[in-house]
Order: structure tokens, then C-alpha cells, then sequence
């Protein structure tokens, strides 16, 4: 059998509101019992709370105030009486307990007594049963800043990602900012606000509905907005990386600078090429693009790419290399056909 492959973040607030929702969960996390017992390849055996298994990354609870992450290759035995749910490779999901009948094996019972073995290789998903919509949700933020003397350019990017997932239903959201100025010329800004949804099904398939705004004043698009849904497959899903493609029908609704606004419909060609480690050192190279074909007549061709290199330097900190392409086969008259950037900023977790 396989295994799945959930993300790796910790918890803390942005606001006063979300500090005090962090308190509450935080508060119930420490209330709860340390009856989860983890054992590493080194021979330390950490008797803890299990949080959860995500992208290779184990985290656990190991006192009121210690929350770490366990590379799950290093792990050769876990056992709770807890009920989880557990995910392999195959996307395929099992709730019960957990016990370890040999080194490298996992079991998990449920409640009728039935039971399934595992190798730990194949696991790549553990999550409480009951655990709260926070603690289902992952994420991330970075800010990027640089300044060049020659013209007085400063250019800010700002990056932003959240994911939720349940046993039926994957739900994300991005943004990102871009602003360029300079002493010479009038700024120019990039903005895009992407959100999916996926309901999930068994083989890795799943249903997809997807909502885009834009804006790029480089393009001279002052707002483009795309909905409509379809389907896709998740092609590989590891503790080392994963693979999806998807396709689906669109609505594209465009406002360029001096134009009239146009409608079209448009099939999109997308997915997600991700790699990560679940080694000594904590990496992450996410890649996801998405082609548009407009189906009217047009023979017009979009394609979105973005790719974000991280490395963790310090807990849930990380420093991060975006990229990102834009690029438009029949744009109005006179303007340009592609706009890329490069940025190196440093982030944060959750």
C-alpha cells in the first residue's frame, strides 16, 4: 500500500481574536492527556501528544509549553490509544487506534476490534479524531523587501497561503502582492487572489471548483475574474512530494486599461508539481500552473506559473525564492505579452 501527504506547520496568532482563539486551543492542547508514546531510530522514546502528520513532518506535543516536529523517516514506532485517522499513499483513509507490532510497522485497530498493518512508509497522514477546523488548517506568509539606490526603487512583495482539509473535502486559498516604485516612473503593482475547492473522492480523484481575481498594471489588466469547476487526479501523493492535474470549464470576465470589458469561456489545463524533505534539512519547492484555452474561436492562449522555493532556518520560519510567470497569447493592441519576477522574502508557518 501507499502513503498521503499533509503539511508541516505549527500554530500562533495574527490578531487579538485569533491570539484568543490560539489560547483556547492551546489550553485544551495542554489539558489533554500524554498517552501517545513515539520511538526514533536514535533510541529516545518520547512519551507525548500526537498533533498531527503532515508532508513527512510528525508534530508532537511534548510538555505544556514544547511543540516539535519529528522527520517521519526517523520514526520506527508510535503507538496511542487514541483514535486517528490515518492515510496512506493510495488516498485511501482508516480511523482507529495505533500500535507498532514490529519496527517500521504501524496497526491501526478499530473499534470493532478489525485491524490493519502498515509499513510506517506508507503512512502519510495522522490526524486526531475530532481534532478542530484550526488544527485541519495549514498555512503560511512571507514579506519580501529590496531597494536599489541608483533609480530610489523599492520593490515589496507580500505572499499568503491557507489550506483546510477534512476527510472529504480540500479547501485552499492564495494571495500575492506585488509593488514596484521608483523615483522616475509612476509604481506599478501586480495583485492575484486564487481560492479551490476539491471534494474528495476514492483513487484520487476529485472534483475541483475554482475562483481567480487578477490585476496587473504591467499588463495593463485592471481586473480579471475567472470561475467555473471540473475535476482531476491526484497523481502521487508521498512523504516526499505531490503530483495533481486537473481540468475544468471557465468563465473569464477582463477589464484592460482603455478598453471595452470582454467575456469569454476558456478549458484550464492545470496542477501542482511539489517536493519536500523529510530529512535532517527542511525544504520545500512548490510549483503550480495553470493554461488556459479560450473555446470561442479565438485560438487565444493564457498560462499563470508560480513556484516558491523554502528552507526553515528557525522553527517555523523560513526564507523563500518566488517566481512567477505571466503570459498572454493575444493581448490589446500594444501591450505586453508577459510579465515575470523573481523575489527573495522571508516567512512564516502556521
Amino acid at each position: 500500500m501507499s502513503a498521503t501527504t499533509p503539511a508541516r506547520f505549527s500554530r500562533r496568532g495574527w490578531t487579538g481574536f485569533a491570539c484568543a482563539v490560539c489560547v483556547v486551543a492551546s489550553t485544551n492542547a495542554w489539558a489533554a492527556p500524554k498517552v501517545d508514546v513515539v520511538q526514533l531510530k536514535n533510541g529516545d522514546r518520547l512519551t507525548c501528544e500526537i498533533k498531527k502528520l503532515q508532508q513527512g513532518s510528525l508534530s508532537i506535543s511534548t510538555d505544556p509549553l514544547d511543540t516539535v516536529s519529528v522527520h517521519w523517516d526517523e520514526v520506527v514506532d508510535l503507538t496511542s490509544p487514541r483514535e486517528f485517522e490515518v492515510t496512506i499513499q493510495t488516498g485511501e483513509r482508516f480511523y482507529g487506534s495505533l500500535s507498532g507490532p514490529m519496527p517500521g510497522r504501524l496497526t491501526v485497530t478499530d473499534s470493532g476490534g478489525m485491524a490493519l498493518d502498515f509499513a510506517l512508509a506508507e503512512v502519510t497522514g495522522l490526524v486526531p479524531i475530532g481534532a478542530s477546523v484550526w488544527n485541519r488548517m495549514d498555512g503560511s506568509v512571507d514579506f519580501g523587501f529590496s531597494f536599489a539606490q541608483a533609480n530610489l526603487e523599492t520593490h515589496w512583495t507580500l505572499n499568503a497561503a491557507t489550506t483546510y482539509r477534512s476527510p472529504k473535502y480540500l479547501l485552499s486559498g492564495s494571495f500575492a502582492s506585488q509593488l514596484t516604485a521608483r523615483s522616475d516612473v509612476e509604481a506599478t503593482s501586480r495583485n492575484s487572489f486564487a481560492t479551490f475547492g476539491n471534494r474528495l473522492f476514492t483513487n484520487q480523484w476529485f472534483a475541483t471548483a475554482i475562483l481567480q481575481l487578477q490585476q496587473n498594471q504591467e499588463l495593463a489588466l485592471d481586473l480579471r475574474t475567472v470561475t467555473g469547476g471540473g475535476g482531476g487526479k491526484t497523481l502521487s501523493q508521498t512523504n516526499h512530494r505531490n503530483i495533481a492535474l486537473f481540468l475544468d470549464l471557465v468563465y473569464t470576465h477582463e477589464q484592460f486599461t482603455g478598453q471595452p470589458p470582454s467575456d469569454s469561456a476558456e478549458a484550464a489545463l492545470g496542477g501542482q508539481v511539489n517536493f519536500f524533505t523529510s530529512s535532517t534539512k527542511d525544504f520545500e519547492l512548490d510549483n503550480s500552473f495553470i493554461s488556459y484555452y479560450d473555446v470561442t474561436g479565438r485560438g487565444r492562449v493564457r498560462v499563470e506559473v508560480q513556484s516558491a522555493w523554502r528552507h526553515k532556518f528557525w522553527k517555523d520560519f523560513y526564507w523563500s525564492m518566488n517566481g512567477y510567470e505571466s503570459f498572454d497569447s493575444d493581448p490589446p493592441a500594444n501591450e505586453k505579452k508577459n510579465d515575470a519576477s523573481i523575489s527573495l522574502s522571508i516567512g512564516w508557518t502556521f
